[in-house]
Parts: C-alpha cells; sequence; structure tokens
C-alpha cells in the first residue's frame, strides 16, 4: 500500500468508530420496551410525552331506556246484561172470518215493525169471542196455525223471526166440514215482542300505552274476571282498536286471559270494546299487563400495553374519558362502571369528561354505561395524553 493511501484510511476509520459508538450509545440509553423491539428488529414508532393515543373510539347513537320492565294498566269494573222489556208493537182491528157453502171470507191484517233486529220472541195473541171449525193464520204467505181453538183465551202464535219483515201481513181463514158451520170472530189482537236494550249489552274501557313501552314491547295480555252464571252465559266478543281479539263463551267466576301483540297496540290511547250475546255479567280485575325488554347497556373494551401502563405509572400519561351527548337540553343519567369501578352521570350539558387514569390497569379494561334515562351519543372516546 502506498503511503498516500494509508493517509487518507486513517480519518475514514475514525470517523466510522465515532458514528459507530454514538449508535451504541442511542441504544443503551433507549427504554428497555424500545431497545428489545429495535434490536428484534420490530418497526418501533417512539412516543412523545405530549403526544395522544386514542384507545377507544365508539359512536353508540341511541340507548333506549325503560324504567319498569312490567307495567300493569288497571282498567275499572264494567257491567253487560241482555235486557229484554216486553213490549205491544202492532195492534190489529178486530177480525171476522167465515166459509158457507158458497162463500168464504177471509181477512189480511197488515201491520209494520221497526228495529226488528233488536226484537225477539215475537208472538201473535188475540181473543175468540167466537169459534167454529178449523182456524187457519198465515204470515206474509206462510202458514203459522192451523188448528181448532177451543178457548176465549187461546195460548199466544210465535211468529218465525225468518219470516218478518218491516212489512207485514198476516191472513185469517177458516174451513172445516162441508155440512159445518166454520166461523171465527177475533178481537184483541196484538203482536207483542221483546224489545233488547243494546246500551247495556256493550261497554268501551280505554288504556294509554307510552311511545317507549311500545318501542320496548316484549309480550302483553288482556286479563279479567267475569261474574256470571256458567249456564246462562253466551260469547263475549272483544275487540281492541277495532280488531276482534277474542270471540267465546267466557269462564265464569275465574281468571281469563287473552294474549295480545305489539300490533294490536298504539301509542297512546287504546279503546277496548266489550260485547255479549246473551247473559249478565259484571267484569272486574280487568288489565293490561305488558313485558318490555331490559334496559339496553353499552359495553366496550380498550387495551393498554406495558410501554403506556409504565408511563401512567411513572406519571407521564393519564386516561381520560370524554362521552359526546346529543345536544338536546334533556337530562342525561346514567350509571358509570370502569372495570367495575362505578360513577354517575347526572347532567345536562352535551360534554362528559372524566379522568380514569386511576381505575385502569395493564392489558384488557372495559367501560360499561348503564342509562337511568334514554341516552343519544354520539361519541365515546378514551385517550391517553
Amino acid at each position: 500500500m502506498s503511503k498516500r493511501a494509508q493517509q487518507t484510511g486513517g480519518p475514514a476509520v475514525t470517523l466510522i468508530t465515532a458514528i459507530t459508538l454514538l449508535l451504541i450509545a442511542y441504544i443503551l440509553f433507549l427504554p428497555p420496551a424500545e431497545r428489545e423491539a429495535l434490536l428484534e428488529g420490530d418497526n418501533v414508532t417512539t412516543t412523545s410525552p405530549l403526544q395522544t393515543s386514542l384507545l377507544l373510539d365508539e359512536s353508540p347513537g341511541k340507548i333506549k331506556y325503560t324504567e319498569k320492565t312490567e307495567i300493569d294498566h288497571n282498567i275499572a269494573n264494567v257491567f253487560l246484561a241482555t235486557r229484554r222489556n216486553a213490549k205491544v208493537l202492532a195492534r190489529l182491528n178486530p177480525v171476522s172470518v167465515k166459509k158457507g157453502w158458497f162463500s168464504d171470507e177471509r181477512r189480511v191484517a197488515p201491520f209494520a215493525l221497526s228495529n226488528l233486529d233488536r226484537t225477539e220472541n215475537i208472538i201473535l195473541s188475540f181473543q175468540t169471542k167466537e169459534r167454529r171449525g178449523i182456524l187457519s193464520v198465515k204470515l206474509n204467505g206462510q202458514l203459522i196455525f192451523e188448528g181448532e181453538i177451543k178457548t176465549q183465551n187461546p195460548p199466544p202464535i210465535p211468529l218465525p223471526k225468518s219470516a218478518l219483515k218491516d212489512i207485514n201481513e198476516i191472513e185469517f181463514s177458516v174451513k172445516g166440514g162441508f155440512f159445518s158451520k166454520k166461523k171465527y170472530v177475533l178481537d184483541d189482537i196484538k203482536i207483542i215482542g221483546d224489545i233488547i236494550s243494546k246500551e247495556s249489552q256493550s261497554a268501551t274501557s280505554t288504556f294509554t300505552i307510552s311511545k317507549t313501552e311500545r318501542e320496548n314491547l316484549k309480550s302483553a295480555s288482556l286479563d279479567y274476571y267475569p261474574l256470571c252464571e256458567q249456564e246462562n252465559a253466551g260469547l263475549i266478543t272483544i275487540t281492541l282498536n277495532g280488531k276482534i281479539i277474542s270471540s267465546a263463551i267466557p269462564s265464569c267466576n275465574g281468571l281469563n286471559r287473552q294474549d295480545l301483540y305489539k300490533e294490536d297496540l298504539l301509542e297512546g290511547k287504546n279503546v277496548i270494546t266489550w260485547n255479549i250475546e246473551k247473559g249478565a255479567y259484571r267484569i272486574e280485575q280487568i288489565r293490561v299487563r305488558t313485558t318490555l325488554e331490559g334496559v339496553d347497556t353499552f359495553i366496550d373494551y380498550f387495551g393498554i400495553d406495558s410501554q403506556l401502563y409504565n408511563q401512567i405509572l411513572d406519571k407521564k400519561k393519564s386516561v381520560v374519558l370524554r362521552i359526546e351527548f346529543v345536544d338536546d337540553q334533556n337530562k342525561k343519567e346514567a350509571r358509570l362502571s370502569v372495570n367495575g369501578k362505578f360513577d354517575s352521570i347526572d347532567q345536562e350539558d352535551p360534554i362528559f369528561e372524566k379522568d380514569i387514569t386511576s381505575l385502569v390497569r395493564e392489558g384488557n379494561n372495559y367501560l360499561e354505561i348503564k342509562p337511568l334515562t334514554e341516552l343519544n351519543i354520539a361519541r365515546i372516546a378514551v385517550r391517553a395524553e
């Protein structure tokens, strides 16, 4: 090697040696975790003591809240009964009918009926001052009686409801043997029937369902206890908001239960209509019970590695929880838990912030928010800063 080359190589070796010593010194003064990662070839991002680390960032939105999971709507007792009042529906003029060898006198008596749908047990009654032969009675062309009457006050003749109309005709005639006298004189002719009072056959009950209650509805039922005589009981038709939910003979003097469904119930006012076919009922202990889904709870997890935890222990880092609510001017109430250590939120302000440094631990951590009012949360963040 020439003398000139030796002179040039000396300073270069000295420079390389100096750089190497500086690198060794830098590595020795690195924090243990970063030095280990560097020597093992991992990528390392050094964190300045003032740098912020985002540990959790979520946007839960609406968290529902129900104060109770079971709500009873108690409803006042109702009384239902079919009330029948016997009433003279029509009076007919006296009638005289006879039949001779060459004559046949018949009489047709018209009469009108109103509210036929509310009228039952309709009968024809009359007295017979004179009676000889066989009396024949037709209603609107349909034979309803034929026979010999032997008393002045004969039993009334039932009029079949299927043959009755709003405007009707009764025809009286008489027949008998060829040589016998055949004549009837009828007076005090009346059409009598039972008028049913519909007002007492139905009743209406109401109850109210809140918006939160309906949104969180899990199941519902209608309970009622009818006091009645089983042998005289008829159909009870129960209508909820215009939809028939039951039409059956109830179990008298016992609890009856009918399941309800979410689509049956309305937010706000709900209307129950009770309607009976026959009988008399006092319906007590009426209750609509709703069962709601449980309270929504927000829970999420965040991790703290050993490097960050050492910085927390050295008081170089703190951990802060920040909750951003929708600014709706409503009360925000909730139970807050970090790793099972509880706190509360009770404010109207849209921002809640808390230093949770003393509550965190190395490894996995959890955050739980249990609402005590309905919450609208725009963002939940946990930061190390």
